[in-house]
């Protein structure tokens, strides 16, 4: 195998797994750990990865706020089937909330079409107006300030109006994810408090996300995994 080609079988290796170890890729490869190290130097030198101790993690980037009329469209497939595998955890009676999300939105447009009643309290516009000819789920959206680059109603006001509430389960977006740190980050601040808010109001939260949010760090972490009972991606659902 030539030394490139080495180079980007352990580049999948990382985005695959998202951590490698020397001893695994040494093995794998057929060289030696000395071999490995090297490799893993030459590669961090290049930005594909961040060397650690024992091995390699991805390098982890960050995102852009996009207009939500062009998030819409991004991964939709994966989306969908982000929004099926969330859907199943809803049952009949549940009070939900449905913050922000292109995911969130295709979870509404499942519900919309199925014979379920159940309330659904949101601060995405978009999420109302899917929902508003469904006969058998109640719509409540949240008061406050309407926040146009993130696409809802987040902040302060909004906040005191969702503490008003208990939800038995509530599906959170969310731009990173960190396996490592256990950080669940955002691009906005308010949206990041809001966020913190409709957890903190839920007895259960699930992260809904495509997978590749977990290469990205966003630089205002709201919460931590140890305060969600789930990940929901296009793999399915991970509950703690």
């Amino acid at each position: 195998m030539f030394l490139e080609e080495r180079y980007e079988k352990i580049i999948e290796c990382i985005e695959s797994e998202g951590r490698v170890t020397v001893k695994s890729l040494a093995d794998k490869f057929k060289v030696t750990e000395d071999c490995i190290r090297k490799d893993l130097r030459e590669l961090e030198s290049r930005g594909k990865l961040k060397r650690v101790y024992g091995g390699a993690i991805i390098q982890r980037s960050h995102n852009d706020i996009k207009p939500l009329d062009e998030r819409k469209n991004i991964n939709l497939d994966k989306k969908r089937k982000v929004a099926l595998s969330a859907s199943k955890l809803i049952e009949p009676g549940d009070v939900i909330f449905l913050d922000v999300s292109t995911n969130n939105l295709e979870i509404a447009k499942i519900l919309k079409d199925k014979d379920i009643c159940l309330t659904v309290i949101t601060n995405m516009l978009e999420i109302v107006l899917e929902l508003k000819q469904s006969s058998n789920i109640r719509v409540i959206l949240i008061g406050g300030e309407f926040n146009k680059s993130i696409g809802a109603i987040v902040g302060a006001a909004a906040n005191r109006y969702i503490e008003k509430f208990t939800f038995d389960k509530s599906f959170i977006g969310v731009c990173g994810i960190n396996m490592e740190t256990e950080a669940i980050s955002t691009i906005d601040i308010e949206d990041g408090n809001t966020k913190k808010t409709i957890i903190d109001c839920s007895h259960k939260s699930y992260l809904v996300s495509e997978d590749e949010k977990f290469n990205y760090d966003e630089f205002y972490k709201f919460a931590s995994i140890s305060d969600i009972s789930g990940i929901i991606t296009e793999k399915g659902v991970t509950c703690k």
